[in-house]
């Protein structure tokens, strides 16, 4: 009996400091890392979080802006950060790219980081120009296969979720287009306008003024459903392009091996700020959605994402 009651004890204090860990988070200041520059949507929406996790923490809470190499400084930044919730990323789908994009990555997103909760969405949307000569995604597909190459389309840069889905739908359909990568999202979106290039996937809500000012025509939403903004435009796989679904996302990832309760008291926060009223009509009024997704489901979540990018990735033989 001595010698039970003996190892209960040694059981229940090798218990305790992992206990108490978990109690005392957070005792420190928490930093949520941008891997982009002040004033684009990610760094918008840090800010957004910063103070409502601040507040629910009790803790400083503090953004700090790590851009370069299409958000790969950052992400490697907080992807080799100890594992305990005090060094978050403000990540989103190029946060699964960027690593793909190198042959020999320093970290890896799939084993190296981890989700905590995805807050925003947006659909990816395939819209054509003046220039091209199709009025659906049936026609553009055999005018694709017919003149394989004879169609550009462009995107904001070489590995971004712009270029890739553009990549993907290629994949899902068996065509080939002409990528045409330009230096940002507006040097692109005005060779389109006036007729330089033919087509490119652009998320929704940065093509919808340009949709709805008859400047550029909607063809197709990249999403499992169609979206409220644009009731009519169906959706790629309501027009027979199966699995080719692309949606700008973003959410709070810490380091993989964070502590599962750690993730939980940091996704209160997180779930809390994507039920309040502002916060939603600010995030819709910028032609996104608040689609939370908490910490169980996050992870796999981030995972397929990783999967899926990094076969599109290595399909196109973009790895340098």
């Amino acid at each position: 009996m001595a010698m039970t009651i003996g190892k209960l004890l040694l059981a229940l204090t090798l218990t305790l400091p992992t206990c108490g860990a978990f109690a005392q988070f957070p005792n420190k200041q928490i930093k949520i890392v941008v891997p982009a520059p002040p004033a684009g949507s990610t760094d918008i929406l840090a800010r957004l979080i910063q103070p409502v996790m601040q507040d629910a923490l009790k803790q400083t809470v503090v953004v700090e802006n790590r851009g370069g190499a299409g958000g790969y400084i950052g992400t490697e930044y907080v992807a080799k950060s100890p594992a305990d919730g005090y060094t978050q990323l403000l990540g989103g789908a190029f946060s699964t790219i960027t690593a793909s994009l190198q042959k020999q990555p320093s970290y890896r997103p799939g084993t190296d980081l981890t989700a905590v909760a995805i807050m925003v969405t947006v659909p990816n949307i395939l819209v054509a120009g003046p220039k091209l000569k199709v009025n659906s995604v049936a026609e553009l597909i055999a005018a694709a296969k017919a003149s394989p190459g004879a169609i550009n389309v462009g995107s904001n840069g070489i590995g971004t979720t712009l270029h890739l889905s553009a990549e993907l739908f290629k994949l899902q359909t068996g065509t080939d287009f002409t990528h045409v990568s330009y230096k940002g999202w507006a040097d692109c979106m005005r060779a389109l306008v006036s007729g330089e290039i033919e087509m490119m996937f652009d998320n929704l809500s940065a093509a919808l003024p340009n949709i709805n000012e008859k400047k550029l025509r909607a063809f197709a939403v990249a999403a499992h459903a169609r979206h409220r903004s644009l009731p009519d435009v169906p959706t790629l796989s309501e027009l027979g392009v199966k699995n080719a679904e692309v949606s700008s996302w973003f959410g709070i990832l810490v380091p993989a091996g964070t502590p599962v309760e750690v993730k939980e008291i940091i996704g209160r926060p997180l779930k809390a700020l994507s039920e309040q009223a502002e916060f939603r009509r600010n995030i819709e009024q910028q032609g996104m959605d608040v689609e939370f997704i908490g910490p169980a489901e996050a992870g796999k979540f981030w995972l397929s994402e990783v999967d899926k990018w990094d076969k599109v990735v290595k399909a196109a033989k973009l790895a340098q």
